[in-house]
């Protein structure tokens, strides 16, 4: 049978997306950080219209420290924050570049009781995290109480925000609720320490997932790139990131499913390539390399971004046709 997913939109995750947390006078001050984020934060919009025409029910893909948020559970701190500060344990998108007014900010996170990340998986890492259509959260730990859910009936019910909802998660919400308010959407969380061949499974089995849905299905990756870019990124400058950037953002320009399924999970997470697991489920969405129109691909603050819509390529004509 024919399936009805319709596409694949990759976007990152700075909070400065959000225009209450960008600060700033960018339309006054040229110069400053935050003139840097209007073009980004226009790319990520149109990106997320394209989605909101092609499917109103999303997927939400990113990126969490598992492994760490499973060890809580263990522990018998089910709900409670893992932490926080600068050494904060992340189950969100990893580090943020903080920028704009923000200073370096540390995700602050907990495990949603949504969420499935309290046992392994059969190889020993943490089992992938979701969450569903009810979450709601709010980017407060980011500067500003600006609420972000995945459907309007949880933004607007009396459910209250959890501040510690996962980066990934709050990006997605927020992006759902500025271009389609009507679409309601679901959010998996993989494992940074994820293999290549966990990833490619699991984007694998979503893609068998949302073909057995006969309403239209559209997937949001949310990942960011090397956070090693430059001495005023998150992550301070390593050398080795640019040319790692440079072999990352041809891959996904290219659709090049294979390119994205060799990235060595050591090396990404030495250049702090947050979204690596996510980009290998990316990958695994597709049989074959897709169709994709790059919106945006560079690195301000020092941090790879890249947007950019994936979808299938048309067959070509049958032979004698």
């Amino acid at each position: 049978m024919d399936g009805v997913f319709a596409a694949a939109v990759l976007i990152p995750s700075p909070p400065v997306l959000v225009p209450e947390l960008s600060g700033g006078l960018p339309d006054r001050d040229p110069g400053h950080p935050a003139a840097q984020v209007p073009p980004l934060r226009a790319a990520v919009l149109a990106a997320g219209r394209e989605l909101a025409e092609a499917a109103v029910r999303w997927t939400v893909v990113g990126v969490a420290d598992l492994g760490r948020a499973a060890d809580v559970v263990a522990a018998g701190r089910f709900g409670e924050p893992v932490g926080t500060g600068q050494d904060a344990g992340v189950v969100g998108a990893g580090r943020v570049a903080g920028v704009v007014g923000a200073g370096r900010v540390a995700d602050v996170a907990r495990v949603d009781p949504v969420a499935d990340a309290a046992s392994p998986d059969r190889d020993g890492q943490a089992a992938d995290a979701s969450y569903g259509p009810g979450t709601v959260g709010t980017f407060r730990g980011f500067g500003a109480d600006v609420r972000a859910a995945l459907s309007d009936s949880a933004l607007t019910g009396t459910m209250p925000a959890d501040p510690v909802v996962p980066l990934p998660i709050l990006i997605g919400g927020w992006l759902r609720g500025q271009v389609a308010p009507h679409a309601t959407a679901d959010a998996r969380l993989i494992d940074a320490a994820a293999t290549a061949e966990h990833c490619r499974a699991a984007g694998a089995a979503l893609r068998c997932e949302l073909d057995a849905d006969p309403a239209p299905r559209g997937v949001l990756i949310v990942a960011d790139g090397a956070a090693t870019l430059s001495t005023a990124a998150p992550g301070y400058l390593d050398e080795r990131a640019a040319g790692v950037q440079e072999r990352l953002d041809a891959a996904l320009s290219a659709g090049d499913r294979a390119g994205l399924a060799a990235l060595d999970p050591a090396l990404c997470a030495a250049l702090e390539i947050s979204g690596r697991a996510a980009y290998q489920v990316l990958a695994g969405l597709f049989d074959a390399d897709p169709n994709v129109d790059t919106r945006y691909c560079a690195a301000p603050f020092g941090v790879g971004y890249h947007v950019s819509v994936w979808t299938e390529k048309n067959p070509g004509p049958a032979s004698g046709s």
